[in-house]
Order: structure tokens, then C-alpha cells, then sequence
């Protein structure tokens, strides 16, 4: 950040995280040895900032000299640079001409937020970007998400359009993971997955890229094993934890289960956004360890040495229950703790709809079952094979 008040320059690096992740900052206070904290009650955040000139030109600009940034950061802090260059000249004349004004007001405006790509500057982002394991964890837990769609887990990194190459660059690195796969966990020998699959959508009123990537056999035999053998520095370690719990009931077929479903609803509940002391619903505990270590306990539903994909075998499965035949639906109320309601299942949307006082013709769980939201902030629907 460049701030300019008269003929006066100041200058500030500044790190925002949620009010949770404060012991990240107080820790990069502490490595640096330099810098202050300040909490932002109304955003819930909280502040690391150095702005002591001396301290950022000996401890910061040698930081990102020495780990270049990745995306198009990596101009801003070339901009930020220039701009502290013409304050150590001035210092040396004792005169900030309006030239040399004029010159840091215009590298303000053409900083973050404010920067327009040209094709030439987008050319050697592209050409300098290195994605190492380092890097990408570090860029994960500050962009990333570990999510859910219909309790199906996914792996999702979020940027502005303008860093669309950052996101394609992330992509074959997550490619090449398969060539990898000897560092890592194995399927059965012969066993078919899924390749990654990705999909970007562009959200044209933020303009933000979303690149997520969905496949229950890829995400346990790659994304799992690879984050798991990189260490967390925020709380994002707790939203990974339990989605490596939600992908291996997918993978061994836990999740089809009456007791997965209900493990697989409370994770989605409470984890990301909705573990965050901030969050104003109604917050769900996470399962507890014992009742997920029965739930793995048991003989797994799914024979994954058949060496066919996790859709062969969702198939073969919810065929075999007869999940083909009718509208099954479970309710689960929120309101204390995850709880399924008495004489869940139910044979028809109808029935489940007077359960909770609804007329029997109501439309409420064909639009919620199996999409993880929450109806009037206290009941859950989803599908299972009876």
C-alpha cells in the first residue's frame, strides 16, 4: 500500500485473515520481528501491517525478492518497489519533487485493484510462474476451499479473472500429480478412477474465476494424499480434516449408509464458513471421533479391489438396495444436534412434508433434498438408498 497525502509518502504492508486465524499473524510478527496487530471487530478480521519505512525496505522488500510473488502481485510489488526507490532518492536530496510526486501517485493508481493487464505484462507472468508444493499450500489456504455440493466433496481455488493463468498453471500441476502417483496412495493394482475433472465458471458480477475439481476416485488417490503430506498453517487444517473423512466414506461407501449420511451432513455443517466463531446461524457440532471410528469399523459397503470407478460402484450399490424405485427421504433436525426425525425414512415427499407442517402437495424438499441447505435454519433432506 502507497499512501500519498500532500507532498508526504508513507508506506504499509498489510495481511488481513479472519479474527480465527489470528495466531498466523502473531506468528509472522513474531518470525519478522517487526510489524503490529490490530483487530477489526465490524469485519471480524484482524490486521498485520508494517509500516515503519526502514522495516520495510531491510525486512520486507527482501522477502519478495528472495520468493517472488506468483500472480499478478508480483507487478504490484514491483510497483510498491519503484515508489519506496524514489522516497530513498528524495531522502538523499531532501526534496520530493512534484516530478517524483507525480511518478508515485501514478504507480498508486495502477496498483491492485486499480492495475490493468497488458498482453505484454500477462506474457511474462506466464512465462516466470512456478508452481511448487510450498507455494500451493500456502496459496490454497488463503484462496482455497475443501466444500460440498449435495454433500459430494470437492477441491475449489477461487481468483480474479485477471489471475485465470495462475488458476491454469495450478491445474497442470494437479495433472502431473498422476505422474506421481508412486509418492503417494495407491489404488488396487489395475484398479480404474476417474481422471480429474474440472470445471471453471466465471461469476461475472466479482469477476472471479472458480476452478473446481470434482471425481471422489481422483480426489482420493491425489488431492488427499498430497495436501495430507503438506503442513497447515491456519485453521483450514480442521475444514481438511474432515473433508478427508467425507471423501473416504464416498471412495469405501460409508457415506451410503443411514449413520455416513448423518456423519457427512454434521461435517458439511459445520466445517468452512460454518465453523468460524463469526458464523450468526445455527452452528452444528462437528461428529464426534467415536462415532466416526465405528462408522469405519464396520465391513465397507464398496469392494474397491473390483477395480471398477466410484460411479460403477454407486450404481451396483444403490441398484442392489433398490434406490431406483421410489422417493425416499430423510429429515434431520438442526436445532440442538443433528437428529433424524421420528419415522425417517419417509415412502414420500408428501409424508415428510407433513411431518413438518407443510401440506402434503408442497414443493420444499424437491428444491432442498440432497443440496446440504438448510430449510427455516433447522431442517436438512437427503436421499438415501432404503
Amino acid at each position: 500500500m502507497v499512501l500519498v497525502k500532500n507532498s508526504t509518502v508513507s508506506f504499509m504492508l498489510q495481511i488481513e485473515l479472519h479474527k480465527d486465524d489470528a495466531g498466523v499473524l502473531y506468528k509472522i510478527q513474531e518470525m519478522l520481528g517487526v510489524g503490529n496487530i490490530k483487530f477489526h471487530k465490524s469485519r471480524d478480521s484482524v490486521l498485520f501491517y508494517v509500516a515503519r519505512f526502514e522495516d520495510i525496505v531491510e525486512v520486507i522488500l527482501p522477502i519478495f525478492e528472495q520468493f517472488p510473488l506468483q500472480t499478478t502481485k508480483y507487478l504490484d510489488f514491483k510497483s510498491f518497489k519503484e515508489a519506496i526507490n524514489i522516497k530513498l532518492n528524495y531522502k538523499k536530496r531532501d526534496t520530493l519533487t512534484k516530478t517524483d510526486l507525480k511518478k508515485i501517485n501514478n504507480l498508486k493508481a495502477s496498483m491492485n485493484s486499480l492495475r490493468s493487464i497488458s498482453d505484454k505484462e500477462l506474457d511474462i507472468l506466464k512465462k516466470r510462474i512456478n508452481i511448487d508444493p510450498s507455494w500451493l499450500i500456502g496459496f490454497v489456504e488463503g484462496e482455497g476451499t475443501f466444500g460440498y455440493k449435495h454433500l459430494v466433496p470437492y477441491f475449489q481455488i477461487g481468483q480474479h479473472e485477471k489471475n485465470y493463468f495462475v488458476l491454469k498453471a495450478i491445474e497442470l500441476f494437479l495433472l502431473d500429480l498422476s505422474k506421481q502417483s508412486n509418492s503417494f496412495m495407491e489404488v488396487a493394482p489395475g484398479a480404474r478412477t476417474e481422471l480429474f475433472t474440472i470445471h471453471y465458471a466465471l461469476n461475472n458480477r466479482t469477476g472471479v474465476y472458480s476452478m473446481t475439481v470434482v471425481g471422489i476416485d481422483s480426489l482420493y488417490k491425489y488431492i488427499v494424499p498430497f495436501f495430507s503430506s503438506m503442513p497447515f498453517s491456519t485453521r483450514k487444517s480442521i475444514d481438511f480434516y474432515y473433508w478427508v473423512i467425507s471423501v473416504k466414506m464416498h471412495k469405501l461407501g460409508y457415506y451410503y449408509l443411514p449413520e455416513g449420511k448423518k456423519i457427512a451432513l454434521q461435517i458439511s455443517m459445520s466445517t468452512n464458513k460454518y465453523r468460524l466463531t463469526s458464523f450468526k446461524g445455527n452452528q452444528v457440532s462437528l461428529p464426534s471421533e467415536e462415532s466416526i471410528s465405528k462408522l469405519f469399523s464396520g465391513p465397507a459397503p464398496f469392494d474397491v479391489n473390483k477395480g471398477k470407478s466410484h460411479f460403477e460402484l454407486v450404481r451396483e450399490f444403490t441398484i442392489s438396495k433398490g434406490g431406483r424405485k421410489g422417493f425416499i427421504v430423510h429429515i434431520y433436525d438442526l436445532s440442538k444436534e443433528v437428529k433424524e426425525l421420528p419415522g425417517s425414512p419417509f415412502s414420500t415427499y408428501g409424508a415428510g412434508h407433513k411431518v413438518i407442517g407443510l401440506r402434503a402437495g408442497s414443493r420444499v424438499i424437491g428444491r432442498y433434498i440432497d443440496t446440504g441447505k438448510v430449510y427455516k435454519d433447522r431442517y436438512i433432506f437427503s436421499s438415501v438408498a432404503p
